[in-house]
């Protein structure tokens, strides 16, 4: 009987033992989750805000921060050590970069005005002189040299304005500027070469002002660059089209462009680019550089597309309110 009322008291304590060994697992178990969910969801916090920083360094490099995680974690830690390393040295090749492009514009500027003088002097000279005297041989020969040395002029003064309005210190007026009125008067004024170049020309520009937050001078010269460009390439027709977005102003110029491909249409603002052998030929390759430079220095943007042989070239600003 004692023994009985023993093993029934043994076996009732290991059941309770093994009840509470249980309880206590599985609380053990549910804090275990619940730590790890809780450090789940810090961690994926912790990795966005990281997310989010990195991101705006990206669009700010010249500012000099760095990547920081709120949460302690070993091998996240040390690949940010590695991105803000990484970090370090594009903003260190970004800034020698850019003092070397200044230094390439003080070279080109330096070199422009140097060159500016004897190139004034040599074509006044040229002008200047008593072609009664001449052969005719001869005076086909200076009018080669005299086109030339006009080439060389204008080439030189594209490298000094390129390297003036791409400098830091170059900040156009920005101010009301009735885009509609100056691109009927700058299509007007290269409409006799136009036509002289046999191009249908279509124009499509609102009757009343558009006004754009622009400079007048640099939108004027943009402008002109555009169309200098579809002067000298384009083969058949010309169509000017202005349109209204939002708070934007879009100018699309088409021409046709037989065999131009998307890749040189984005390639055509690079600085000297002048697609193949057809296109170089009284041209310097930098009159849409230029263009793009003057452009984003307003605050717009310029690009150009190519499709089944049409070149269509978009010029976007800031509508003024």
């Amino acid at each position: 009987m004692l023994k009985s009322l023993e093993a029934g008291c043994g076996r009732l304590f290991h059941e309770r033992s093994v009840g509470k060994l249980i309880y206590f697992v599985l609380a053990l178990l549910c804090l275990t989750s619940l730590y790890f969910f809780w450090r789940c969801r810090t961690m994926r916090g912790a990795v966005r805000k990281t997310n989010e920083a990195l991101q705006e360094i990206s669009r700010e490099m010249e500012e000099n921060r760095v990547l920081k995680l709120s949460v302690p974690d070993r091998e996240i830690e040390a690949l940010l050590v590695t991105i803000n390393d990484a970090l370090r040295r594009i903003r260190e090749q970004h800034l020698e970069y850019s003092k070397r492009e200044q230094e390439f514009q003080r070279q080109i500027e330096n070199i422009s005005h140097d060159l500016r003088t004897p190139l004034t002097s040599i074509i006044g000279y040229l002008d200047i002189m008593d072609k009664s005297v001449l052969s005719e041989e001869d005076q086909d020969a200076l009018a080669v040299v005299k086109r030339k040395a006009y080439f060389l002029q204008q080439l030189v003064g594209q490298f000094y304005d390129l390297s003036r309005f791409s400098g830091e210190d170059y900040m156009p007026a920005v101010e009301n500027v009735d885009i509609a009125r100056l691109l009927r008067e700058t299509v007007v004024d290269y409409y006799p070469e136009l036509a002289g170049r046999g191009l249908m020309v279509d124009i499509n520009i609102a009757e009343g002002p558009v006004n754009v937050r622009a400079d007048k001078g640099a939108l004027e010269r943009v402008l002109q660059n555009l169309l200098q460009n579809v002067c000298r390439y384009a083969g058949r027709e010309l169509l000017v089209r202005m349109e209204t977005e939002g708070g934007k102003v879009v100018v699309s110029l088409v021409n046709d462009a037989e065999g131009m491909t998307g890749e040189e249409a984005g390639r055509l603002f690079e600085r000297f680019y002048m697609g193949d052998g057809s296109r170089n030929q009284g041209s310097s390759g930098l009159g849409l550089t230029i263009a793009r430079c003057l452009a984003e220095k307003m605050g717009g943007t310029i690009r150009a597309e190519a499709d089944e042989g049409e070149l269509t070239i978009i010029l976007t600003l800031w509508r003024h309110t």
